[in-house]
């Protein structure tokens, strides 16, 4: 049943990182999205439109962000159209406007995922980190809200000078919650419709391949960690310049902004207007970063025997998982 699921589906279809809206209720230290002056939110209509285009065109994996995605009011809606598409739909949130109702109509709108920016165990931390009152009670609730409505749920750790300390103590919280952890890895992203990075995350390589090998040995020890070893590994590869793998962004992953702007990396390379794209993209086995968001789910798409290989290295962390389900 695995291999079908891949073969028949995950495969064979292209994936968007689609954000919705450029307004945040965060002004998290690593992120810049929130200092935009020209606020958007992308209308229905025009959500409707995207979609379509993009499925006609082979697109089936779609991520849905922001800014705060929870904060355009048509979201609810916009996910059950790309249901509708037959879209496998990810939302991405940092889980502060999450009440018993947002949860309730994310289930009927039938998100397949929600990934929750999950950033420290302490709660003064994380406030420092986000800028946000009371984010980790607020997060926490979110998850058992999520949890209740049985929404498949993650927790999403950007991985900066504020948290590298105290991975293991943070991790350990959000397993207690009974859900798993992706790592983000720390980049710095300049040529987009918004930056990342910034000071908080300037690390020497010697410094990133000790944390990297942290996660791995808290994988290995049972920790419900959902980033795949070969993606762990691969990142340190990159950082000894021995990287095996090569991204598909921009052939097979984009990222698509609350202007409709189509990029295809967030690194390089020039927006197109969604309406101009004729996709027909070219494989360009680029190496050049080890972007979490891009690069992991290259692996996923890089060949059948790959996809098979990460998912069945996945399936004792979600074997793990069912017994808080």
């Amino acid at each position: 049943m695995v291999k079908e699921i891949i073969s028949n589906f995950i495969f064979n279809k292209n994936a968007v990182l689609f954000a919705i809206n450029n307004t945040c209720n965060c002004k998290c230290e690593m992120c810049s999205i929130w200092k935009n002056k020209d606020k958007k939110i992308v209308k229905l209509e025009e959500a409707k439109d995207a979609l379509l285009k993009l499925y006609k065109n082979n697109f089936g994996i779609l991520q849905i962000t922001g800014g705060e995605p929870l904060l355009n009011p048509d979201v609810f809606s916009i996910i059950n159209y790309a249901k509708k598409l037959n879209f496998l739909t990810f939302l991405v949130t940092n889980g502060t406007l999450i009440n018993e109702s947002v949860a309730r109509q994310l289930s009927e709108a039938k998100v397949d995922n929600v990934g929750i920016s999950f950033h420290h165990h302490d709660q003064l931390v994380f406030e420092k980190i986000s800028n946000h009152t009371n984010i980790l009670n607020k997060v926490k609730n979110a998850i058992k809200f999520l949890k209740d409505e049985n929404i498949p749920v993650e927790a999403l750790f950007t991985i900066s000078k504020y948290n590298k300390n105290d991975i293991e103590k943070t991790v350990e919280l959000i397993n207690s919650l009974g859900i798993g952890v992706s790592f983000c890895t720390p980049m710095i992203v300049k040529n987009t419709s918004f930056s990342i990075g910034g000071k908080c995350v300037e690390f020497s390589n010697d410094e990133l391949k000790d944390i990297i090998l942290e996660i791995i040995n808290l994988k290995k020890n049972g920790y419900r960690i959902i980033n795949s070893i070969t993606f762990l590994k691969e990142v340190l590869n990159f950082l000894e310049r021995r990287n095996k793998y090569y991204c598909l962004g921009g052939y097979r992953i984009f990222y698509l902004d609350w202007n409709l702007n189509f990029y295809p990396c967030m690194f390089k390379g020039s927006p197109i207007k969604l309406k101009d794209v004729d996709f027909n993209f070219k494989k360009t086995k680029c190496k050049d970063c080890f972007f979490q968001c891009f690069l992991e789910p290259s692996l996923l798409l890089l060949s059948r025997s790959m996809s098979i290989k990460i998912t069945m290295q996945q399936l004792p962390v979600y074997f793990k998982l069912m017994k808080f389900i």
